[in-house]
């Protein structure tokens, strides 16, 4: 891949071709069962609401489901879509997340305000919390927790430039990558940088830095040769923790830290989940999983390059970030070569007809 200097991190431009896209995880067994159990549960509830009809039914759904969490589709532990054979052409992308230095810069730029800032709050990990911003976010009148996942702490005056809240600051941190930031946020650096986000099949290519159907984006295994992890997952048996990780790092770890993949990226699983294009306006993709999903997938997400997650587009959190792609520009300078020599045979051909005359 061949690295061009643009506004934000550097690019690396990547020639597309055919890979697979989307995760194996979807032809094993366990998870095909629970799929086949669910599949059939939603087909009897069919059957039973035309029999008794709509009223019926949602009076008896609301018996059955009192003190249960409502039945949910099964997703295979990355997350990831079913695997399927796809294609991208050639397209630039950043070879790191976008960093704090470099989002610093666009506000600086634009007086742009994040949507964290706009709510006066976002997620904030428990392990990286002041005792202060914990005690707050846990009193009476506090934000509190996710119910279902404790360590994600509603914290007050959490954003891009006080990643862990109040009391925390960036000031040394330009490397890492900018954090709390949205959906919409990325969409509005992008714009500013003259570039765009990746869609999710060009992310997933570049990912996998140039190897098909591996799980991660050097090989086959999570670790490195001297046994150490190659990406910054949760590696504790206990979440959350404020031991040290055995990769140094309990939040987010600098953009560039680890060795990139086989196409010069950086971080392309772990550290941060990335933005990508697509989705609904409703729901819009993530990708790559952060520093709190694991290796074995028993917490949280399973580290893959095929790790993927949705969103409200307005959501962000500590574990939240973005890089950017564009089209190559020798298409388009291409392009309008093509289109100038055209203009100027048209040109020579009116004055030809003119002579005539």
């Amino acid at each position: 891949a061949e690295a061009h200097d643009v506004q934000g991190p550097k690019m690396a431009e990547v020639s597309g071709g055919w890979f697979t896209l989307g995760s194996h995880l979807h032809e094993n067994p366990r998870f095909r069962e629970a799929l086949r159990k669910y599949e059939e549960s939603e087909r009897r509830d069919k059957e039973l609401k035309e029999q008794v009809g709509e009223e019926t039914f949602e009076a008896i759904q609301a018996q059955l489901q009192k003190g249960n969490p409502k039945r949910q589709k099964p997703v295979p532990l990355d997350g990831g879509l079913e695997a399927d054979v796809a294609k991208v052409g050639s397209f630039l992308i950043d070879t790191t997340c976008v960093t704090i230095g470099d989002f610093r810069r666009f506000v600086r730029d634009t007086k742009y305000k994040t949507e964290a800032e706009k709510f006066g709050w976002s997620f904030v990990f428990e392990s990286t919390l002041s005792k202060d911003n914990l005690r707050e976010a846990d009193a009476p009148d506090g934000l509190g927790r996710v119910k279902q996942t404790p360590w994600w702490v509603a914290v007050r005056g959490a954003y891009w430039r006080r990643p862990e809240g109040k009391g925390s600051t960036i000031k040394g941190r330009n490397g890492e990558p900018v954090v709390q930031v949205s959906y919409n946020d990325a969409k509005a650096y992008c714009r500013w940088a003259g570039k765009r986000l990746p869609t999710e099949a060009e992310w997933e290519y570049a990912a996998r830095g140039g190897l098909d159907d591996a799980p991660y984006p050097w090989g086959h295994s999570p670790y490195g040769e001297d046994g150490a992890p190659m990406m910054n997952g949760w590696n504790h048996t206990d979440l959350p923790s404020t031991q040290p990780q055995p990769d140094g790092y309990i939040g987010p770890a600098p953009a560039d830290a680890y060795e990139p993949n086989g196409f010069g990226l950086y971080n392309m699983v772990g550290n941060v989940w990335e933005w990508v294009e697509g989705g609904t306006s409703e729901k819009r993709i993530m990708r790559g999983g952060s520093f709190v999903d694991t290796l074995d997938g028993k917490v949280n997400h399973l580290l893959r390059v095929t790790t993927r997650q949705e969103q409200t587009p307005d959501s962000g959190a500590h574990n939240t970030g973005f890089r950017c792609a564009m089209d190559p520009p020798t298409k388009n300078k291409k392009t309008t070569t093509t289109t100038t020599k055209k203009k100027k045979k048209k040109k020579k051909a009116k004055r030809a007809s003119k002579q005539e005359l």
